[in-house]
C-alpha cells in the first residue's frame, strides 16, 4: 500500500514537468507570416516548398531556417536564406508555461529542464526579419546576345 502511494507521488510530482513546455504545446509547429517585396513586381519567390509574386507573403516554420529562389524571367535568379534564432518571445513563452506547471517549488530545476527541451525542439525560436525587399537584377544584354547566336 506504501509503495503504491509513492508511485502515485512520484506520477504527480513528473507530470507537470512533461506538460508545461512550449514543445508539449507545439509552438515549433507555428508558422510566421513573412513579406516579400521587390524592385519588379511579379517576382516569383520559392521558399522551403512554399511558392508567392511579389509583393506577396507566406507563411513559414518559424522554428527552421528556410532556402530561398527569387526568380523572372529577363532577371538574374537570386538565392537568399531566411535565418531562424532564438527569440525572446519564445524565451518568455517557455519560461511562463514551465513555471506555471512546475512552480517555483522545483527552486527553477523544472523550468530549467523545459527550457532545454524547447530549444532543443525549436519552440524558443522565431524568424528574425519577417519582411523582405528583393533588388533584381536585370540579365545583361550581351549574355542575352550570346546565347541567341550560340
Amino acid at each position: 500500500m506504501e509503495k503504491m502511494w509513492l508511485k502515485c507521488l512520484a506520477i504527480a510530482l513528473v507530470l507537470p514537468l512533461l506538460t508545461g513546455c512550449s514543445t508539449m504545446f507545439g509552438r515549433q509547429h507555428d508558422e510566421q507570416e513573412v513579406f516579400f517585396d521587390s524592385n519588379v513586381s511579379g517576382v516569383e519567390v520559392n521558399c522551403s516548398g512554399r511558392r508567392t509574386k511579389t509583393p506577396g507573403a507566406m507563411p513559414l516554420k518559424q522554428s527552421t531556417d528556410h532556402s530561398c529562389v527569387a526568380e523572372r524571367e529577363g532577371y538574374e535568379r537570386k538565392v537568399f536564406k531566411i535565418p531562424s534564432g532564438l527569440s525572446w518571445s519564445g524565451f518568455a513563452h517557455s519560461t511562463a508555461l514551465n513555471t506555471a506547471s512546475t512552480g517555483w517549488w522545483t527552486m527553477g530545476i523544472g523550468t530549467g529542464i523545459g527550457w532545454l527541451v524547447d530549444i532543443a525542439s525549436g519552440s524558443m525560436k522565431n524568424i528574425k526579419k519577417d519582411s523582405f525587399f528583393l533588388e533584381m537584377t536585370p540579365v545583361q544584354k550581351e549574355a542575352r546576345s550570346e546565347k541567341a547566336s550560340g
